[in-house]
Order: structure tokens, then C-alpha cells, then sequence
């Protein structure tokens, strides 16, 4: 007997020990199955600009080679390494001596052709007046013209040399061209200069405003030459107004604008592309000749729908977002996106403007899983809605 209730003791521990596990995993499915939270929102309509974007390179406003136009010895440099220097400004000074020697040469050759100049005047005025009294023959006459004439030339070509002598005389005081930095001495002085080849001495760039060449696709030209101002009919220059705006690697945005101010006639046959060049105002120095950057044109204003960027996912079919229907169940929707304006991107099509986009907690959320959208947090963040959702039961 007592063996039997022993038995039957047992029995009846077992099953209530199933019992309680039952109840244990019938709680635990149910808290498994309850939807999950996650933040919902319409997509945002408003009026965006469509834009082309290029890459680029900038270049100096003016930019001049300073070389040696004659040949000496290298006197002095009169500049510092990286000034600003003015167009005028004196930068070398060759050794000018010998230069001065040569105008003083050419000056003496010329006072001593000029006065045999008047001699063979006073010659031929005579030879007139004897031809006109047959005191003289022909021949005599047209020999003292000849003579006149050759002295004539004699003075010219002795000016011509007095020229170059002041001209190479100028050359030894080596000035900037332009406005602008100078680099750094690429001479020393003392060194001979000019021997050969014309030496190259510095450089001075004129960064006050700043160039960027882009490459425009066959496509883009067409959108850009509609954009193109006519020329006007008497000077066939163009009154350019075609805004761009230009980003550094390290900028984020495109807080620089310019306007384009030249594009090539012609298209490249080698590459099909256009080059264009906009023109920067420098005022703050930021921007370098040789950089690398971004260059975005505007094409037209128009209103569109917008979602957050990280709402965006992707796919092997193509770029999705999760919607929520009328029964709360999520669907992933094909959409084609546009391009992106701050920290939204525009939907071009699959998305209607009463859609809800999930916009966050994306991933406790899966295509044909029901969900409990909150509709009225656009703002709320994934880290505020952890905060929000209930904590599991232990």
C-alpha cells in the first residue's frame, strides 16, 4: 500500500512539474510574439533644387614664371621667401656694368652715325646744286645720293642696337608682372644666370580670386547649355550668372560660391567630356591652386518627398524601405532615391506622401511582421526608444 502512494506521489509531481513548464513556455511565446515598437513618420514634403556635381581642380588667378632674360652674374634678391609683392616690384638685380657699357658703346656709335648723316646731307644738297649747273655729272649726282642713303641706314641700325643695349640694360632689374605671392628663390646670388637657357629665378601667383576646371558629360552639357546665357550680338561676350558652389575635401556641405565664367566650345572626342571653369572669390586664403574638389551646379527647384538617410536599406533588388500598412504589418518597398539634402534623402518613386516610414528602430522590425508604430515621435531617437519600451519580464 504504501508503495502505491509512493507511486502515485510521484506521478502527480511530474505533472505538475510539466504543468508549471508549460506555463512557463506558453509566457514565454507570448512575450515573444507581442509586436514590437518602433517610430513611424510621413515622409517630409518640401521644395528641394536638383543639382549637377562634379570633381575638380583649382587653379591660380594668374600664375608667372619669373626667368632670367639675359645672361650674368646674379647681384642680389630683394624679396622674402613668400611675401606679397606688387606689380613693379624690384625681385632681382643682375650685375649690370656690363650692360650699361654696351649703352654707353651704342650711344657713341650713334652721335658718330648721325654726324656722318649730316655730312653726306650737306654733300647731296651740294651735288643738287651742281647737277643744276651741269658742274657735275649724273653719275657723281647719284653717288653722293647713294652715300646719303647708307648713312641714313647706318643711324637706324645704330638705334636699333642702342635699343637692345637699354632693352638688356632694363632685363638686368627683374620686377614682378603681377600682384600677387612670390615663391621662393630657386638662385642664389652669385650664381651665373642666363647662360644657356633663360634660368628660372621664382614664381608669383595671384590667389586673390581662385579658378576650378571640371568635366562636364555629354549629358550634363546639354542640361548646362540650356542654362548658358546668350552673347551679346556687338561684343559676342556672355554675361555670366550661372551659380555653382564648391566643397574642400575636408568641408562638409559647399560653403564657397562662385559663378561659371568660361566653357570650352567643343566637346573632347577623346573623352567626350566638356571642361568648364568657375571662378572663387579668396578672400579668406582658404583655397589653393592644385586642390581637389567638389563643384555642385544647380539645374531647377521643384517639391519632392523626402526620409531620413538611415531609413534608406539596401538590397540585391535594389534601394527599400519598410512601410506599415493600415493593418500594422511592415512592408519593404522598392523605392529609386534621389539626391541627398542634409541628413534626408528624396524618394523619385515608391513612396506616396501618407505612407508611414518606419524612421526608427528599423531593426526590430521585418517585412510581413506586424508592429506597434508610434506615430506621434518623428523626432525620437533609437536611444529614446529603448528608453520608452517596457523592460522584458525576468
Amino acid at each position: 500500500m504504501n508503495m502505491s502512494v509512493r507511486f502515485y506521489r510521484k506521478i502527480l509531481a511530474l505533472c505538475l512539474i510539466g504543468a508549471a513548464l508549460a506555463g512557463c513556455q506558453q509566457r514565454r511565446e507570448t512575450r515573444e510574439l507581442a509586436p514590437p515598437e518602433v517610430i513611424v513618420s510621413h515622409p517630409t514634403s518640401k521644395e528641394v533644387t536638383d543639382f549637377l556635381e562634379f570633381t575638380g581642380n583649382t587653379a591660380a588667378l594668374e600664375s608667372v614664371e619669373i626667368r632670367a632674360r639675359v645672361k650674368g652674374w646674379l647681384q642680389s634678391v630683394n624679396f622674402e621667401p613668400g611675401a606679397r609683392v606688387k606689380k613693379g616690384d624690384l625681385l632681382f638685380l643682375i650685375d649690370p656694368r656690363m650692360f650699361q657699357a654696351q649703352v654707353d658703346q651704342f650711344q657713341a656709335q650713334l652721335q658718330g652715325k648721325k654726324a656722318d648723316l649730316n655730312l653726306q646731307d650737306t654733300n647731296l644738297r651740294r651735288a643738287e646744286q651742281l647737277l643744276a649747273s651741269a658742274s657735275i655729272s649724273q653719275l657723281q649726282y647719284d653717288v653722293q645720293n647713294a652715300q646719303e642713303a647708307v648713312a641714313k641706314a647706318q643711324v637706324g641700325i645704330s638705334e636699333a642696337d642702342l635699343e637692345k643695349a637699354k632693352l638688356d640694360f632694363d632685363y638686368t632689374k627683374v620686377t614682378a608682372p603681377i600682384d600677387g605671392k612670390v615663391s621662393r628663390n630657386f638662385v642664389d646670388a652669385g650664381n651665373l644666370v642666363g647662360a644657356g637657357t633663360e634660368t628660372l629665378l621664382t614664381k608669383v601667383v595671384n590667389t586673390d580670386s581662385i579658378y576650378a576646371y571640371f568635366n562636364v558629360s555629354e549629358r550634363d552639357v546639354l542640361k548646362l547649355k540650356k542654362m548658358t546665357p546668350p552673347e551679346d550680338p556687338e561684343s559676342g561676350k556672355r554675361s555670366w550668372k550661372i551659380e555653382v558652389y564648391l566643397s574642400l575635401s575636408d568641408e562638409t556641405g559647399f560653403p564657397h560660391v562662385g559663378a561659371i565664367d568660361f566653357i570650352e566650345p567643343e566637346l573632347d572626342p577623346n573623352t567626350g567630356t566638356l571642361q568648364a571653369r568657375a571662378i572663387f572669390s579668396n578672400e579668406k586664403g582658404l583655397l589653393l591652386p592644385g586642390l581637389f574638389v567638389r563643384i555642385r551646379v544647380p539645374i531647377e527647384k521643384r517639391e519632392a518627398l523626402l526620409v531620413p538617410e538611415l531609413a534608406i536599406g539596401s538590397a540585391q533588388a535594389g534601394m527599400y524601405l519598410l512601410v506599415v500598412n493600415k493593418d500594422n504589418v511592415v512592408e519593404q518597398r522598392l523605392v529609386k532615391t534621389g539626391q541627398l539634402d542634409g541628413a534626408l534623402r528624396v524618394i523619385e518613386e515608391g513612396l506616396k506622401p501618407d505612407d508611414w516610414v518606419i524612421v526608427n528602430g528599423i531593426q526590430r522590425a521585418r517585412p510581413g511582421g506586424k508592429v506597434t508604430p508610434q506615430k506621434n515621435s518623428e523626432q525620437t531617437t533609437d536611444s529614446q526608444l529603448q528608453k520608452q519600451m517596457p523592460s522584458p519580464t525576468k
